[in-house]
């Protein structure tokens, strides 16, 4: 059990301290301030993703250090209910809520600080005091809300983007739906959201968007928005994903609105789309805010085979051996089942005809891709030359039989299931060319550790950062 993630459900804690360096050396001018999010532990439906946010704060400058905990209305009002209800009348009142979690990421929109989840209104927070400010948007101005007395169900994308030339924020509003009276099958429309930091949002709807599993992240170019399908499957009669019996899609849906179809007149009508897939899911991309002509260029951090609505369970046994999985690792995710690579894609945004693409992969280093890390100043938005792409790597005492065989017969498949790790494969940093897809450094994590989503630091002396 020395793995890091074996201990990664203990109960999260709050601190205020300042940070000593116990090896290497701090960088000489350092400065900013970074913030990290995620669900705090542990959570009441025993899954690692159900927990309410716990927000880091770090001065990058002075090397001060703050964690606490999210706190919206809706995890108020919760924590509220939990003290003056018995369980089970409390339970009654949860069925079909959606509270605002607030538990997936970090983003500033000039000096606001935005945090988001994956089932609920972006919210602002006040990134001095990280006391709650407001969500963005009433319920009643999004198209698609699920119903419910306390906790409506708002669902919009983890990763919304911010418009170079437009100054406005985008991201979206999806409601998926049992399809008739399937236990397994979803469904739902797609609606695109603007918001230019005052007053309500404006909304269109997309009808062919045709959406089975949901959308993670958003991301602009100067004429068109773009939504990717993640590869997520959830089930209507799975909670956490308990009982599963379909893995999620082996491709990636990608749907390019124009921009010019978004206008002030059109808001609540429909709108065109361009329609294109790739194979391989995915859960995160970006793309070169500058186009060439109609041309739009995408990268797409795929994840071929790795089940994130998945739970460990007591009943799962590690694939291969037979063996219990840790104690120390339910409620948490499954290991990879296969290599994911990195993927360029140039499309023509008018035809949706994907001109050229190009393959980023070394199968024995490269699972698990996170969300990576870029260069968030103007010039590098406009036409990126590096991402930094961290990947978690394979625990083999992680690899459970039931999600192996789920996505056995994965038609992508880069390792072959006889192949699949004994060894773990270590979490891992690369720094790609964008250009040539290829790669220019790689650094490993210790064995025994995890890495987590990088994030690029600006050298204000010019340097590499």
């Amino acid at each position: 059990m020395g793995h890091a993630l074996h201990h990664a459900l203990e109960p999260s804690a709050e601190y205020d301290v300042e940070l000593t360096v116990t090896a290497g050396r701090w960088p000489d001018g350092l400065a900013g301030h970074a913030f990290l999010i995620g669900p705090a532990q542990p959570t009441t439906i025993d899954f690692m993703f159900a927990g309410p946010g716990i927000l880091t704060y770090v001065d990058l400058a002075t090397r001060h250090w703050r964690t606490t905990r999210v706190v919206t209305p809706d995890l108020a009002i919760l924590a509220g209910l939990a003290r003056t209800l018995a369980p089970a009348e409390l339970a009654r009142l949860m069925v079909g809520a959606r509270p605002a979690l607030t538990n997936v990421a970090p983003h500033f929109f000039g000096d606001r600080l935005l945090l988001t989840g994956l089932s609920q209104r972006p919210v602002e927070f006040d990134p001095v005091t990280l006391e709650f400010t407001t969500f963005l948007g009433g319920v009643s101005e999004y198209p698609e809300v699920a119903a419910h007395p306390l906790f409506p169900g708002v669902r919009t994308a983890a990763h919304p983007v911010e418009d170079l030339d437009e100054g406005c924020l985008w991201w979206c509003n999806t409601n998926l739906r049992p399809r008739g009276s399937s236990t397994t099958d979803v469904e739902g429309p797609l609606w695109v959201v603007r918001w230019d930091g005052h007053g309500e949002i404006e909304t269109w709807y997309v009808p062919g968007a045709h959406l089975v599993q949901g959308v993670h992240e958003v991301t602009v170019t100067e004429d068109y928005v773009i939504f990717t399908e993640i590869g997520f499957q959830p089930e209507p009669g799975s909670v956490a994903g308990r009982n599963r019996t379909k893995p999620h899609l082996p491709f990636t849906d990608i749907y390019l609105v124009a921009k010019r179809d978004l206008t002030h007149g059109r808001r609540g009508r429909a709108v065109p789309v361009t329609h294109v897939r790739v194979p391989r899911e995915s859960f995160h991309h970006f793309a070169d805010y500058r186009q060439d002509g109609d041309d739009v260029t995408m990268y797409l951090a795929h994840s071929n085979g790795w089940d994130l609505n998945y739970a460990l369970r007591d009943t799962d046994r590690v694939w291969g051996t037979g063996e219990a999985v840790a104690k120390g690792l339910h409620g948490f995710v499954s290991a990879p089942v296969d290599a994911s690579p990195v993927g360029r894609y140039v499309i023509d945004g008018r035809t949706g005809d994907v001109k050229d693409s190009r393959l980023f992969l070394d199968a024995t280093r490269h699972w698990a891709t996170l969300l990576y890390g870029r260069d968030m100043r103007s010039p590098a938005l406009e036409r990126g030359r590096h991402l930094w792409q961290a990947y978690w790597g394979c625990d083999p005492d992680m690899l459970v039989t039931e999600i192996v065989e789920l996505y056995r017969k994965h038609p992508y498949r880069v390792v072959p299931i006889e192949q699949l790790p004994v060894r773990e494969i270590p979490s891992s940093l690369v720094c790609l060319d964008l250009e040539t897809m290829t790669e220019q450094s790689a650094w490993s994590f210790p064995a025994g550790t995890a890495g987590e989503s990088p994030v690029f630091v600006p050298d204000p002396a010019g340097g590499d950062g």
